[in-house]
């Protein structure tokens, strides 16, 4: 099963005012304070879904006052009859609630080394929650999308300015029209049932499952159908592959879909444990296929990423297309001492998370195995 239809949303009734336009601090970790950037600690995604308020989150600037009221959604480009939208027209269509994981393309780039261009997130920049809102497609389609058109364009209402880019940005960011046409694709107004908190895109935002998070573009205002492949600032600058040696005006492969990966969220990092069996749980996820194995192996690596022995976890349900999978598997530590835990997952199609990510400028998509240390003490 993918999406689910449950009517009509109780965001149909919410405030006009942004709900939670105070930055949601409390136990998140700040990363950057302007823009606020802001991850989750890792023993607090110890959940299927993780809380709003426990919900990491990624700014590119600051977070715009919008209001239900005054909210509209252009639909323009290669359109045979341009949409200018009203909440109260969003609300008129059949509401889809999707369950999906979010990772910041970013996360984990603080283990990259050499060091990479970026906000240095270390693990927590992930979080699985439950979307609801309509069908990006149900409503777009109404405009009569050209044949010509291959892209869909979000535009976000938060605007800026970046290093090195003379004139003020939104931001913006594109998928391809099979993306945009998948009926779990959302223009989303609630998050975990409740209307959607002014950082994570009051009164609509963009959601695009299996995919990293700068494809659901937040406080989304417009969208665009392009014939042509799209080259904003976004698309073609922080969220690409660039590799050592590459010139800088050249296009580069962009990032997309979410790389096979999993993290361990029990225990954290540097804790100290009593001899004996302890429980190690975590998640991993892919964007292109199921998760089918997550092994843990105590011990450093050698050459090879093997070393120790890898133990096969078990998988904790429940299985749905876009979320991440809970896994735990008892561990045996008897002997008092310092130890590393690694994790390493594969996905349906064959892709295992590998040692060490190939490296890239802006540390993007990194999806090295995850390596926990923690202390054996008696007196624990």
């Amino acid at each position: 099963m993918t999406g689910t239809f449950t009517g009509r949303s109780p965001a149909a009734e919410a405030s006009p005012e942004a709900p939670g336009l105070s930055e949601p601090s409390k136990g998140l970790t700040v990363v950057t304070k302007e823009p606020y950037c802001a991850e989750t600690p890792l023993p607090e995604l110890d959940t299927w879904v993780t809380p709003t308020e426990r919900f990491f989150v990624r700014s590119h600037f600051p977070v715009p006052h919008l209001d239900v009221e005054s909210w509209r959604l252009i639909v323009d480009g290669e359109v045979d009859h341009p949409l200018e939208l009203s909440f109260a027209d969003l609300m008129r269509e059949r509401t889809r609630t999707v369950v999906t994981t979010m990772e910041c393309a970013g996360n984990s780039r603080s283990s990259v080394y050499p060091p990479a261009q970026g906000v240095r997130w270390h693990h927590g920049a992930l979080g699985t929650a439950r979307w609801s809102g309509v069908s990006l497609w149900d409503v777009i389609s109404k405009a009569e999308i050209r044949p010509a058109a291959i892209e869909a364009v979000f535009e976000g209402a938060d605007h800026g300015r970046e290093p090195g880019v003379p004139e003020e940005l939104s931001y913006a960011m594109s998928v391809p029209i099979v993306k945009a046409e998948h009926p779990d694709t959302l223009l989303a107004f609630e998050m975990n049932g409740e209307p959607l908190t002014a950082s994570h895109g009051f009164p609509v935002r963009v959601i695009v499952p299996g995919w990293y998070g700068m494809g659901s573009v937040k406080w989304v205002t417009r969208i665009s159908l392009i014939d042509h492949s799209f080259r904003g600032f976004f698309r073609t600058k922080p969220y690409t592959f660039i590799h050592e040696g590459d010139d800088p005006d050249v296009l580069r492969k962009p990032v997309t879909s979410l790389q096979v990966k999993s993290v361990i969220t029990w225990p954290p990092e540097g804790a100290t444990v009593a001899p004996g069996r302890i429980v190690v749980r975590g998640a991993a996820w892919s964007g292109e296929a199921a998760i089918s194995r997550v092994e843990v192996a105590v011990g450093l690596p050698d050459d090879s990423g093997e070393g120790g022995t890898w133990r096969p976890a078990t998988l904790l349900g429940p299985e749905t297309p876009h979320a991440w999978v809970r896994w735990e598997v008892p561990i045996d530590l008897e002997r008092p001492g310092y130890f590393v835990l690694r994790c390493r997952a594969t996905d349906e199609r064959g892709d295992t998370q590998p040692l060490r990510a190939e490296w890239n400028f802006r540390g993007v998509a990194n999806n090295s195995m995850h390596a926990v240390p923690l202390i054996v003490r008696r007196s624990a």
